[in-house]
């Protein structure tokens, strides 16, 4: 395939801004886990190139510094140098115009691992790094407050070394303005680049195998699909252009999940690409709704008539208990030694992700949450007191709650907002020698000088192995665990309570109480 690239460059000699910060030890896991992924994918890895590194470093620099996003840069900012990337690596030394860009950013801590996984999720930036022709990078981060950018800028090392060889003089076919400063190319020369052949003639992702893959496909500039604000994973084939001179016709691209085919799907094509970026090479499946954490697929591909393609995958595991709720103020129960646990909140039409979010807990309790991604919170550590409750409010006006119970998830005492008072378990013990009964009550109060009244009780078979309210030989009454919630929108109070038998007709009056 011949290329022809007609370009207008200006040399720029202005300074470079040094402002931002990052970590080495990211750099050199972003150089890492690159790699990783390309050979995940059956490619070549990528080398590093210094030129590549300070182009990227510089852009990542003006981005962080200046708090922007973009690929372009704008004279009369800090940091300039130069509008375009092909201008940027120029500044650099790099001689090759055949350059490609990747870049991602974040307003809170991030990793290059998050950054490069972040965007294998968008399509584009995704055959951006699995490009068949690109054999290396130069990687650059900058953070500033809480502003961080990933540079990512890759070249060719063969089409650079050409570039700093003599122009060609003689006849047939040239290739030109694809170098600075511009010579002419043979065209044999340019066509030879090896990279082609090293990599395989067909590139599938998810690869074969992989087992953490997300389950989900946000956002991207430009938007493969933007009638959509979620979807599932995008699943792409890539044919090698030195195997595959014409375009493939792919007949066939399922999921499956089980035996299940996913019904849900849209395929994009050169013809289809909504901003007609792909080749006639590329070919992707979008599930139309989200995949499941931890869930098995497969995929199944014809093409050329006869050809089949086969492969497997499994959706990331969080890797702790996952509890599903729709928004509509379910209460999730964990228990008092829970570590770490996930909330996934199903994406809609109306409401396609979290939203604002907001929270209410008692004092003295903590809680630690991240984003597992925009449908799915991650609470790291969550501790209190067994009864006690954090209320989430999303945007929406759904919402749902997360209460501390006991190992076992005891069904605590509770007092309403009238004053009933019902006791779940209630171990009764006659004497030492005795063994002792369980009931349940329910209780009232009676006027306005804290006596309860019994209105109901029975024998029930046995107590929860937890701690329950006990009554005594002597009819002293302890509730160890006592919620009450003043009203619905209110979060619930957690108390312990004293009674004691007060005349002869199964009242009790309160003598202790205080709070938890």
């Amino acid at each position: 395939m011949k290329l022809t690239i007609t370009l207008l460059l200006s040399i720029l000699t202005v300074g470079i801004s040094h402002a931002g910060v990052f970590d080495s030890e990211d750099l050199n896991q972003a150089y890492t886990y690159l790699n990783q992924v390309r050979v995940r994918a059956g490619m070549t890895e990528f080398s590093q190139n210094p030129q590549l590194e300070t182009a990227a470093f510089n852009h990542a620099n003006y981005l962080a510094d200046n708090f922007l996003t973009g690929h372009y840069e704008s004279e009369d900012m800090p940091g300039f140098t130069g509008v375009r990337l092909k201008e940027r690596t120029t500044f650099t030394g790099y001689h090759s115009l055949l350059v490609s860009e990747n870049i991602s950013y974040y307003n809170y801590g991030e990793s290059s691992i998050d950054s490069i996984n972040a965007l294998m999720s968008g399509i584009y930036h995704r055959f951006t790094f699995l490009d068949f022709i690109k054999n290396e990078v130069g990687i650059g981060i900058a953070s500033m407050s809480a502003h961080s950018a990933y540079v990512y800028n890759i070249g060719n090392s063969e089409y650079n070394a050409l570039c700093q060889g003599s122009s060609f003089s003689g006849s047939g076919t040239i290739y030109f303005n694809v170098c600075e400063p511009n010579i002419n190319i043979k065209g044999s020369d340019f066509e030879n680049v090896a990279i082609m052949g090293n990599n395989p003639n067909i590139v599938l992702w998810p690869a074969d195998g992989d087992n953490d893959v997300p389950p989900a496909f946000f956002e991207e500039r430009p938007d493969p699909l933007p009638d959509y604000s979620v979807s599932g994973y995008p699943i792409s084939i890539q044919f090698n252009p030195l195997n595959f001179t014409e375009a493939v016709n792919v007949t066939e691209f399922k999921l499956y999940q089980d035996n299940r085919e996913i019904q849900k799907t849209r395929l994009l094509t050169e013809s289809t690409d909504p901003n007609e970026r792909f080749s006639a090479l590329q070919y992707v499946l979008f599930p139309l709704e989200r995949l499941e954490w931890d869930t098995a697929y497969r995929v199944e591909a014809k093409y050329s008539e006869t050809e089949t393609l086969k492969w497997h995958f499994k959706t990331k595991s969080l890797g702790v208990p996952l509890f599903t709720v729709q928004g509509k103020g379910e209460v999730i129960e964990i228990s008092p030694n829970t570590s770490a646990f996930a909330v996934y909140v199903p994406p809609t039409s109306d409401l396609p992700d979290l939203g604002k979010i907001n929270y209410s807990f008692y004092a003295g309790m903590t809680l630690d949450m991240t984003f597992e991604d925009s449908n799915t919170l991650r609470i790291n550590n969550l501790s209190g007191n067994v009864g006690q409750e954090v209320f989430f409010s999303l945007s929406g006006g759904r919402n749902f709650v997360v209460k501390i119970n006991s190992v076992d998830s005891c069904e605590l005492a509770t007092l309403s907002s009238d004053f009933k008072l019902h006791i779940p378990y209630l171990v009764y013990s006659p004497s030492p020698s005795e063994n002792p009964l369980v009931f349940q009550a329910d209780l009232a109060l009676m006027g306005e000088n804290l006596l309860f009244k019994v209105s109901d009780y029975s024998l029930k078979n046995k107590a929860e192995n937890c701690e329950s309210a006990t009554l005594s030989s002597d009819f002293k009454l302890h509730i160890p665990n006592l919620v009450y919630r003043p009203s619905p929108a209110e979060l619930p109070i957690v108390l312990w309570a004293d009674f004691e038998l007060f005349g002869e007709d199964l009242q009790f009056h309160v003598t202790k109480y205080g709070f938890k």
